[in-house]
This record gives structure tokens, C-alpha cells and sequence, in this order.
């Protein structure tokens, strides 16, 4: 054998034991048990046994918030009877090194039990139920994890309640068992555990399942699952030449979990599952601003969190993974995570015929309304608003300004997912899109490599259009520079016309639910008539011009009025009365509307079908 050749051999027999050493040295598994009280307690019994631990202590915690949901949590509140025990079955002393994590003294012990109770009564977002009727595991609200061993596997068995069965994204091992690769995917895999009703449809290789929990009405849901597979078909293909594997999605299973429960709402993207709340059933028709209905309105939130499977759980800014669950994680690219995600999941139910091209457009005009009315747009840019998201849910609480100095990352990365899109078809003469950028980004930096930067995203649009678009992101994106609707749109052949209404009465003001009979003002926009006159947040409005009003009569009483009419407001302000006049103006904000132009270029028609999906 020559040198050459037997260098080679050297070198794999030297691989072939290091590939041997680590498989003989993977960690051991982290093993869950969860269990459960009565109903009417609300509380959740969980068990981990954990081995061949080193050091003269070991500290579990609770994570402090849940990706997808940037705000602080505070989930070890929920945790009570906690308690450690060693090899030998005593009990180990411990204490609390901060406000989630819990540090227990091994005294000498290498494995160890841990057990607590978590209290669930709240059907939000990665946050925990258990009742009479389900139990629902958001699971950063439940379960804890070792401190430096979430690369650890996790193994889980479920003491399931009668007649009630399990729905996950776990792997199965049993009706009653599961397995996840690690605490990160273990945590991001929630649990409906309940009488639920499944449906079923297959596309391209994966399977994905339709979980219902309906304490509402149990209305049938056929006509939702086969909608929900129409825009499903459209979606998957967008990223199969870079996702490779067995089936065109990354995942062989699919979890919509879907809850038709009293005052809930909302949705969470996860690896290859989604929680979903409605508080109206499946036949629901009632009107919804921007979305029409209830029903389109649902099948927005589907479309989004399930792009999410792509762009944020497997395409996501850097600084979010690996997890740290301890603290705040900053980074300027939610409006890419959140605001494309919007954009594509209203986008897919035009290409899925499920709306129709001027529904489409007339939803986004309104878009475009409500987002150019935003006083925080003179504030924050759209990467300002992105990083700044963990202030969300503190506006009101905690009595700031962010109404007037912030706004929504989602509908800001909506918008610019319109215009950079518009751009990137204009350069290349609509041989590219941003469907393409979302593919290149996905292609370079997708799991399990770790994540881009802001000058990726704009490296890699650069490289689609053709030409550099540094100054586009820097004008528009991370600067607050006003957005060229008008030619932007124009690309694709869309007119946009800004309408004021001279004959419309402004305020100004904004008003929160009643305080007790009465309404109270929530928010004062800055320059408005309401402002000038010293209305003030928190002040509780009894009348209009003696008129009493409350909160469904005062918007109509107001309006009922011209520009350049006084009115005058009764209000009680830190226990007195007051009279406040306030001279109406004209609405300044204009409202915008979005159609096809009656004689597009060919290169405007093609940018238009090709955009809306239209053969």
C-alpha cells in the first residue's frame, strides 16, 4: 500500500473511532413524567429524573418568556411544592439562586428527582390549561430545564386522564409516550390532551393533522381543513428545491392545534406544530375590519403560523438561537420573522382562490392606512419597532407613551414585504421575487446552521435583484424615510389613490373600555384638536355638549359634527369635573386605496399575474 493510500486509511480508521467515541459518550436522556390533580384545582404534577450529574450542585429553571412571544413570562411563578431528591431516595436540600431557577445541593449524588406542581388555568399563548374539559402544555409555561443540559434528549410519559388521548409534534413511542431530540424541541412541542376531534389530509409526503378542541358549538370543520390543504399546496412548494429529505416539507407530521374557546384568540408557530385560539366557531361569518369575516380572518392566522414552520422556527435572526430563556433577545429583523410571515399568509389565500385579487388589495390598502396613521412612525423605524418588542404588552400597565412612539413590526414588515418585492421583480424583469430571497435566505442560513444578520438579508436581496439594495433597506427599513407607494406599486401595475375627507371631524383621541358606566380616554395623539385642548389619558368622559355618551355613542357623536365646530367634553379628571371644548378639525391622515390600472405595460400585467398567482 502506498503512502498515500495508507494515509487515507489512517484517517478514516481515525474517524471511524472518533464517530465511535462520541456515539458512546451522547448524553443520557432526561426523563418527564406528568401527572395531574383534580380539575378543579388546575394543577399539573411534573416529574424529571435526571443522571450522571457532576459538581457539588446542579440548578434547574423555568424560562423567563417562549420563543415566538417576546415578552417576559414569569412562568416559575405557576411552580409550587417543589422538591429534589438523590440517589438513595432522601431528600436534597435547595434554594432559589434567582427568580426561576432553583439550585439543589447533590451531596455527592450523581442522578436525581426532581418533582413540582404547576398551576394552568390560562388558554394563551405557551401558557398552560388543565380543566374538567383538556389540558393544554404550552411548554415553556410546564417545564423546567437542567441548567447546561438542554442538548440532553428528553423523554416524556403522560398519565393521560379517561377517554382523553394526546396530540403533539413529539416522536410517539406509545399512545402515552414521547421523545424529542433536546429541552428546545421538547419546549417547543405544546400538548392538547382532551376529547379532541382530528381531521386529516396528506400533501406532498407530509401528513398533517387538523386537532379540535370546540367547547363552543362543535361545529363541523370539513370546509376549513380543505381550505387550509388549498394554501397548504401552494406553500410547501415555494421552499422544496432547498428544504431536500423525504417529503417536501421538513417535518413528516403536521400539528394545527386548534382550541374554539370562550374570549381566546390568537396563535404560535412551532417546529411542526401550531396552537391556535378562536373565541367564534368554524361557521362564523361576522364582520372583521381588514379581513372580512371570521372565517378569512382564520384562515389568516393558519396561513401565518404555519409559514412560520419555515421563517422564524428554521430561518430565524441569529441572536435567537440557541434559546436563552433566561433574558430579553434583541435583534432588528422581527419585521422579517413576523411581517413577512404576515405578508405570505395573506398573499397564499389570493394565490389559493380563497379571496379574490381586489379582496386581496383592499385589505391592503386598509393595511397601509392604518399603518401610515401611526405617530410612532415619526419615532421608530421598522428595525427600531423590531427590536424594541419586548415592550409589547406593557403599553397600557405600566402608563408610558409607546402608543405614540411605537407600532406594529408585523404590519411594518407586511407593508415593506409589498415593496421589496415590487422592487426585486422591477429590477430583474420579473424573472425574480421575493419569493426567491426568502429561498436564498433559506438555502444559506436556515437550521442547523445558525441564523443570518441584518447585512445578510440584504446581501442576499442584493443578489436577487441584481443590483445592490443597501440604500433601500437603509431608507425604508432602518430609516424612517416615507415610502413611494405610488411607484412601488405602480411595478405591478396598481394604482394607489389617497383620498382626505375635508367634510370629516378629527378628535384626536382614542378611548380604553368604559370605567364602570363610563368611557375613559386610552390615548391622545400628538397635534391633534384633542391634544390642543389639554383631553388628557385617563380622563373619564360623561358627556358631549351635555349629551351623556358612552363608549359605542361618543365615536358617533363626535362625527356627527363638521371641522371648525367646538365641542365640548365633560370629564372627570382625578375626582373633579371638567369642561373641556375642543375645536374640530379635518382629518389630516389620508385613506388609501389600492386597484389595477385600466392600461398596464406587459411588463406590468406580468409582474401583476405572476405576483397574485394568476395563470
Amino acid at each position: 500500500m502506498s503512502n498515500r493510500f495508507l494515509n487515507i486509511a489512517l484517517v478514516l480508521a481515525t474517524l471511524a473511532l472518533l464517530a465511535s467515541s462520541i456515539a458512546g459518550a451522547a448524553e443520557p436522556p432526561v426523563r418527564y413524567e406528568l401527572g395531574f390533580e383534580r380539575p378543579d384545582t388546575h394543577l399539573m404534577d411534573v416529574t424529571i429524573h435526571t443522571t450522571e450529574l457532576k459538581g457539588p450542585d446542579v440548578e434547574f429553571a423555568m424560562p423567563a418568556w417562549s420563543p415566538g412571544s417576546y415578552n417576559i413570562q414569569n412562568y416559575a411563578g405557576n411552580i409550587q411544592r417543589f422538591r429534589a431528591t438523590g440517589t438513595d431516595g432522601k431528600t436534597l436540600r435547595w434554594h432559589k439562586a434567582d427568580s426561576q431557577t432553583w439550585r439543589i445541593d447533590l451531596a455527592g449524588s450523581s442522578a436525581l428527582t426532581v418533582s413540582y406542581q404547576v398551576f394552568g388555568d390560562t388558554l394563551r399563548n405557551n401558557q398552560a390549561q388543565y380543566n374538567e374539559l383538556h389540558a393544554f402544555i404550552g411548554g415553556p409555561s410546564v417545564w423546567m430545564y437542567l441548567v447546561g443540559g438542554k442538548e440532553r434528549p428528553v423523554e416524556l410519559s403522560i398519565a393521560v386522564p379517561p377517554d382523553w388521548k394526546v396530540a403533539t409534534g413529539m416522536d410517539h413511542t406509545s399512545d402515552h409516550t414521547f421523545r424529542a431530540a433536546d429541552y428546545d424541541w421538547f419546549a417547543d412541542a405544546p400538548l392538547e390532551i382532551s376529547h379532541f376531534s382530528e381531521k386529516q389530509f396528506q400533501v406532498l409526503g407530509t401528513t398533517y393533522h387538523m386537532i379540535v378542541h370546540d367547547v363552543e358549538g362543535g361545529k363541523d370543520f370539513t370546509k376549513a381543513t380543505q381550505d387550509i390543504q388549498k394554501f397548504v399546496e401552494i406553500m410547501v412548494p415555494m421552499f422544496k428545491s432547498v428544504t431536500g429529505g423525504e417529503q417536501a416539507a421538513p417535518f413528516k407530521d403536521y400539528w394545527f392545534l386548534f382550541h374554539i374557546w370562550p374570549n381566546t384568540g390568537g396563535g404560535l408557530e412551532h417546529l411542526n406544530s401550531t396552537q391556535i385560539d378562536f373565541s367564534s366557531d368554524w361557521d362564523s361569518m361576522d364582520p372583521v375590519p381588514d379581513y372580512g369575516n371570521q372565517y378569512n380572518l382564520k384562515l389568516f392566522v393558519c396561513a401565518h403560523e404555519f409559514f412560520h414552520a419555515w421563517n422564524v422556527k428554521r430561518l430565524r435572526p441569529r441572536p435567537l438561537g440557541p434559546f436563552d430563556y433566561s433574558q430579553m433577545v434583541h435583534t432588528p429583523s422581527l419585521w422579517i420573522s413576523e411581517g413577512l410571515t404576515s405578508y405570505y399568509g395573506s398573499l397564499v389565500l389570493e394565490r389559493a382562490g380563497l379571496i379574490t385579487p381586489q379582496q386581496y388589495l383592499d385589505g391592503i390598502a386598509s393595511l397601509i392606512t392604518k399603518f401610515e396613521q401611526e405617530p410612532g412612525r415619526q419615532e421608530r423605524s421598522i428595525e427600531d419597532t423590531s427590536w424594541d418588542a419586548w415592550f409589547n404588552g406593557t403599553t397600557i400597565s405600566q402608563g408610558n407613551n409607546l402608543r405614540n412612539t411605537s407600532y406594529s413590526y408585523y404590519d411594518g414588515g407586511q407593508v415593506m414585504g409589498h415593496i421589496l418585492d415590487f422592487a426585486i421583480r422591477q429590477n430583474t424583469h420579473n424573472q425574480k421575487s421575493l419569493d426567491d430571497w426568502m429561498s436564498l435566505l433559506y438555502s444559506r442560513y436556515a437550521l442547523p446552521k445558525p441564523g443570518f444578520e441584518p447585512e445578510d438579508a440584504i446581501k442576499a436581496a442584493s443578489d436577487v435583484a441584481g443590483s445592490d439594495m443597501s440604500s433601500f433597506f437603509h431608507l425604508y427599513i432602518s430609516g424612517k424615510e416615507p415610502i413611494p407607494y405610488d411607484q412601488y406599486f405602480a411595478y405591478a401595475g396598481i394604482t394607489v389613490e389617497k383620498k382626505l375627507d375635508p367634510a370629516k371631524a378629527w378628535l384626536g383621541a382614542s378611548h380604553d373600555n368604559s370605567d364602570k358606566d363610563h368611557l375613559k380616554i386610552g390615548n391622545v395623539i400628538p397635534g391633534s384638536p384633542a391634544e390642543m385642548a389639554g383631553l388628557d389619558r385617563d380622563d373619564v368622559v360623561l358627556a358631549v355638549d351635555e349629551r351623556s355618551v358612552d363608549e359605542n355613542s361618543f365615536p358617533r357623536v363626535v362625527s356627527e359634527h363638521k371641522p371648525g365646530d367646538t365641542i365640548h367634553i365633560t370629564v372627570i379628571r382625578l375626582g373633579k369635573l371638567k369642561e373641556i371644548p375642543v375645536t374640530l378639525t379635518a382629518d389630516p391622515r389620508p385613506i388609501y386605496s389600492l386597484k389595477p390600472m385600466e392600461h398596464p405595460t406587459d411588463q406590468q400585467k406580468a409582474i401583476y399575474n405572476s405576483w397574485m398567482g394568476i395563470k
